[in-house]
Formats: C-alpha cells, structure tokens, sequence
C-alpha cells in the first residue's frame, strides 16, 4: 500500500529579543510593560515569513515558539498551513519539529546573541536568569549557533537568521550562505535603533523570500565529541547538576559532560533549563 509522502515543509524557530520594536526585559514577559504589543511584533514577523514560504513552494511551515513559556505567537494570526509548537518541555526545545518528514530548510526569527557576545541587544544563551554561559567544547555558544548545528547534524541549512545587527554579524561567519535580516541595531544591552514593527515584518518577509531562492546552503557541522560546559548563575545549581550521570562540577558555577551527538546534547541544555536554581 502505497503513503502519501509529507507535504514540503519549512521550519521556523521563533524567539522574542530579536523581533523589531523590543529592547527591554519587561516586554517579554507576561503581565509586564508593552509584553502584549511585542507578542503582536513577533507574531507579525514570523507570520510574514510563512506566507512568503507557503506562498513559493512549500505546503506547510512548522513554527516553534521559543522565547519564555512558548506561548508567545497568536495562533489565529498565523496563515493557514502554519503548524505551531507551543509550550514547555519538549525534547528539542527551540528546534522541535525540525526533524519532520518533509523539512527541508530552517528559518531562525528573533534571535540574539549569546551571553559571552560582548555585544548584542539582551544577549543571553538559552536561561540567562540560570545560565551566564554555554560552552560546547571551549567555544562560548549562542543559541543561533547550536541551533544551526543540531541543523546541520540532521542535514537541514539554516537559510534565514533575522535579529539585531550583532547577531546577523555573528552567524554570517559560520553560516555564509544563509540570508541576514537586521532589523535593528545594537546600542546596548537594552538599547537599540529600530525599525518600526511594520517595517521589521516587512524586511523579514522580503529576506525570506530571498532566502528560500538562495543557494547553496551551508551545513554548520562542529567537530564530535561534544563538550558541553555550563556556568550557572547560582553555585548550587552547578552542584545538582554535578550529580547527574555523566556530568562533573568543573568549578564552583560550573559544571560539564561530554555528548556523541548534537542532539543529545540539545536535550540535555532544555532539561537543565528547567532545572532549579538553588535559590
């Protein structure tokens, strides 16, 4: 018996630090100052990003909201043939549904810079109320940049990465064929020189379209074994994690393992930002 073989599908993670129009914690979360107004600019950006994919080629785009409780995008604001990831704990975390028959591409929406950049507007890696760096063997990492890595483990480029001008920067150097969008520029941790939110949704959807008729596309792949070091904000918590198999305590906020796999290695960062901070 013959299987009707998946739909094309492009796959979009989504985060909120990136999106036109944010630069301070207080619009991301809940409850606090313009949170409301900067899930409208996120979702605006990410939907403009599936109409140009659905529109040119591909019969349905995964989304993955991954900035705070992943409960960020509207649903009934996204075009038909989106398929939205929401919530927490997953195994893949930020790259859930990458690994779905038909994907052929990722796009990275939202993003920043990691918590060791010295530049980029609120940089951070993953946790930055747990984590103050991640290491993967000696290299501080964005989230970009182990993302893309786990991509290219599975065979998928990363086309599009769209954020701030430092993250942009940033992933041209091990990712040159994708496509950058900057829709903003670093000031300081919590400034920036933005664009407005309709104009952001605009180059977005215009990068998109530029990045789906791009080629050829790079597979970032690093060098296996993995090392995987974390210093944590709080000593205890590098002290619990020291305790699971595998792991060591490599200094008082420290603690590390070693994985055969990137994705093993994404796993293992989504458990441990769920993990207690010991405070």
């Amino acid at each position: 018996m013959s299987r009707t073989p998946p739909p094309r599908r492009l796959f979009i993670s989504a985060d909120m630090e990136g999106i036109a129009g944010v630069a301070s914690v207080s619009q991301l979360l809940p409850g606090q100052f313009e949170y409301e107004t900067a899930r409208s600019w996120m979702t605006a950006e990410v939907a403009a990003a599936t109409r140009v994919a659905l529109d040119n080629g591909y019969g349905e785009v995964i989304i993955a909201d991954g900035h705070g409780n992943a409960q960020n995008l509207l649903p009934d604001r996204l075009p038909a043939g989106s398929r939205l990831i929401r919530s927490w704990p997953r195994p893949l975390g930020q790259m859930e549904g990458a690994d779905w028959p038909g994907v052929d591409a990722c796009m990275f929406i939202g993003f920043h810079s990691g918590a060791r950049s010295g530049a980029g507007t609120l940089a951070h890696t993953f946790h930055g109320g747990l984590f103050n760096d991640v290491r993967v063997n000696g290299e501080s990492c964005s989230e970009a940049r182990l993302l893309a890595a786990f991509a290219g483990e599975i065979g998928v480029p990363v086309i599009l990465v769209t954020g701030d001008d430092a993250i942009c920067r940033e992933v041209s150097g091990y990712l040159p064929d994708a496509e950058t969008c900057a829709v903003k520029q670093f000031i300081a941790w919590r400034s920036v020189a933005t664009v407005t939110p309709s104009e952001g949704a605009a180059m977005v959807g215009e990068a998109a379209l530029r990045a789906i008729t791009r080629a050829p596309r790079t597979l970032l792949r690093l060098p296996a074994p993995y090392r995987l070091e974390i210093e944590f904000v709080h000593p205890v918590t590098a002290e619990l994690a020291g305790l699971l198999p595998g792991f060591a305590q490599t200094g008082q906020n420290t603690a590390a393992a070693e994985f055969a796999t990137m994705r093993e290695l994404l796993v293992m960062t989504g458990f441990l930002s769920n993990y207690p901070k010991g405070d």
